[in-house]
């Protein structure tokens, strides 16, 4: 397991500190001991956890926000905030007088369009029966040679020009698409009649208003949605967790939340979703983080929606385990980890690692050549090698 980002930073920074101290032990006053002082500690054997701690607003797990588009105003509010909805369930109602004498209006419109194109087919029927019966006439003459080509062109245009299929007459394309045209206005008009009823999409509980009577309905308070709908029943937090410890983080997973309203309280969670993909963790962010919802299991009556909760994954935990503190490994530029062990001659031998779970203090040591009680350097110097003398502090 590779070391973070922050971790080698620190050991840089720790290292320059020592490497200045070490120089002036050496080179200091005559009575300096010779070797460069190190800050030391040892390895232990002990009980290690690791845990991830996030912060996040409780949320109900299913919510949806209402909004229109429409510019009616509001004439009906059938909800206030608080309130238990069911899906389908009617929340307010928009003025609609202005568009339902459009529709009436458009309606009569189709229906005169539709009678006076029957009664085009109906007359054109009888012009194309008229020419189809003058030109076959025509063309029984034209046969004997008693009537000319022009005569029979002229016959068969008359006919070609009259709008039929299959002996049938029909409309053009032209007065298709015209009574296309108010059939297809009449539909969304009767589709935004049916809008002007705002309904909950989802069985929940109504907790945010923006709107009122008399209000436009796409005008709300600061551009928020009409309602808020939230499920409440079930509560659950988003957090967002970073890339480097994504990977630690499973279904299932228990998590401990807590909140300045339930006081010492501890609650039970669950992680129940991990996002298939990451996202910015904010606009002026270049770091990826990735979308973890954890249910709350069960219900507790102090918990509610729109509050900051903590959230403490346990990812993992190992009893009696050896361990370093956590300034005690590096990681060097080939990318080998490693720990400074100090000799009973006080020398320093490097160790190679796996290290395993972490936590703030502590690094599990999985693999290397430690053994409990070994003494081994904090924050070791870039400038530390194989068998150099050093003087524990």
């Amino acid at each position: 397991m590779a070391l973070s980002k922050k971790k080698k930073i620190l050991i840089a920074v720790a290292g320059l500190i020592v490497v200045a101290v070490g120089v002036k032990v050496v080179f200091g006053g005559n009575k300096t001991p010779v070797g460069m002082m190190v800050s030391t500690s040892f390895v232990e054997k002990q009980d290690v956890e690791e845990v991830l701690k996030l912060k996040a607003v409780l949320e109900g797990t299913e919510n949806t926000e209402v909004v229109s588009k429409l510019h009616y105003e509001v004439k009906e509010l059938l909800v206030k905030e608080g309130d238990k909805v069911k899906k389908g369930q009617l929340l307010a109602v928009l003025d609609s007088s202005d568009l339902t004498k459009q529709i009436s209006l458009s309606k009569g419109e189709q229906a005169l369009l539709e009678m006076q194109q029957k009664e085009l087919l109906e007359e054109r029927q009888v012009d194309y029966d008229k020419a189809k019966e003058d030109y076959d006439s025509i063309k029984a003459l034209f046969d004997i040679k008693a009537a000319s080509q022009s005569e029979l062109d002229a016959a068969k245009r008359k006919l070609d020009n009259i709008s039929s299929e299959n002996g049938v007459a029909i409309l053009t394309a032209s007065e298709k698409q015209t009574l296309e045209n108010t059939k297809r206005r009449v539909s969304i008009q009767a589709e935004t009649l049916q809008d002007c009823k705002i309904c909950s999409m989802i069985d929940g509980t109504v907790t945010r208003v923006n709107t009122k009577v008399g209000r436009f309905a796409d005008e709300t308070e600061d551009d928020k949605p009409m309602f808020v709908i939230e499920n409440i029943d079930k509560l659950q937090m988003k957090v967002l967790v970073n890339e480097t410890d994504i990977a630690k983080i499973l279904l299932g997973q228990k998590v401990e939340i807590t909140a300045d309203i339930l006081g010492g309280e501890i609650v039970e969670g669950v992680v129940s979703r991990i996002s298939p993909t990451g996202e910015s963790k904010d606009s002026n962010s270049t770091e990826r983080v990735i979308p973890v919802y954890i249910e709350v299991v069960g219900t507790n009556e102090k918990l509610i929606a729109g509050i900051t909760a903590k959230a403490t994954i346990h990812i993992a935990k190992a009893e009696q385990t050896l361990t370093v503190p956590y300034e005690a490994v590096s990681e060097l530029e080939d990318g080998a980890t490693v720990v400074y062990v100090v000799n009973e001659d006080n020398t320093i031998h490097i160790v190679p690692v796996t290290i395993g779970l972490e936590t703030d203090l502590l690094i599990q040591i999985q693999e290397g050549e430690l053994t409990e009680g070994q003494q081994i350097v904090l924050n070791p110097s870039l400038g530390l090698t194989e068998g150099m003398t050093v003087i524990p502090q």
